[in-house]
């Protein structure tokens, strides 16, 4: 097994270990030499397993010291929730792309198992319908400024789709209670026609790829969808 795929493995198993809770944030990982053992594999294998989670933002790496297990992003995420946001339904910048970050944690995870799912016809038969209204707005409004609200509220009812195909309560829970604050902040967004072109096509991919059960594609792309909405949100003024 070469370099790479050895340090990919055991940056995979650590990073599963760290969401299961069994390294606590800022406890100390094991060291390299010790993981070394461990995985039967060379020092270098470990340094880059190291590097590929700090990269995550899953651990920080001091310099002659351990490896130090940072908190997640949803851990962070419920921790704010103890702030006055919750009765004031206002959001500062960190706590907006917290919410950003459990949304992508969730709709990957649902849409991993839509895309297994024997009996995904109808969830994707709903989107491949939000995507031809989305496409039939830009047809009738070719000059209009004021589609592009209309077709990011129909982005948001696609996501959305997704998400209620997922099966962790405590999050699903979560989002449900905070969603509509999320998409407050989301309709600050502003889009060219050529941007939210894109995005149609792109989600037209999503759809046959569901439709295909393209899992790896289907994760592939909706992190691209995900991750360039999140990019437009650190944008944004608040």
């Amino acid at each position: 097994m070469g370099e790479k795929t050895k340090s990919a493995e055991i940056a995979s198993k650590l990073e599963q270990m760290i969401l299961n809770k069994e390294y606590e944030a800022g406890q100390s990982l094991p060291s390299q030499r010790e993981l070394a053992i461990q995985f039967d594999a060379s020092p270098r294998a470990v340094r880059e397993a190291f590097n590929n989670l700090e990269v995550k933002g899953l651990v920080t790496i001091v310099q002659g010291k351990k490896t130090v297990v940072n908190a997640t992003s949803l851990d962070r995420f419920i921790e704010s929730l103890s702030f006055s946001m919750l009765n004031e339904m206002e959001i500062d910048k960190p706590l907006l792309m917290n919410l950003f970050q459990v949304t992508i944690t969730i709709e990957t995870e649902a849409s991993r198992g839509l895309s297994r799912d024997p009996n995904r016809k109808r969830v994707v038969t709903q989107m491949s319908k939000i995507v031809d209204e989305m496409k039939a707005i830009l047809v009738d409004n070719p000059n209009a400024v004021s589609f592009a609200k209309e077709v990011q509220d129909c982005e948001q009812q696609f996501h959305k789709a997704i998400i209620t195909t997922y099966d962790n309560q405590i999050l699903s829970s979560i989002y449900d209670s905070l969603s509509p604050l999320l998409y407050k902040y989301l309709k600050m967004l502003s889009y060219t026609r050529e941007e939210l072109e894109k995005e149609i096509d792109e989600l037209e991919y999503l759809v046959d790829g569901f439709a295909n059960g393209t899992t790896d594609l289907v994760v592939a792309l909706i992190l691209v969808v995900l991750n360039g909405t999140r990019t437009k949100c650190e944008a944004l003024d608040i």
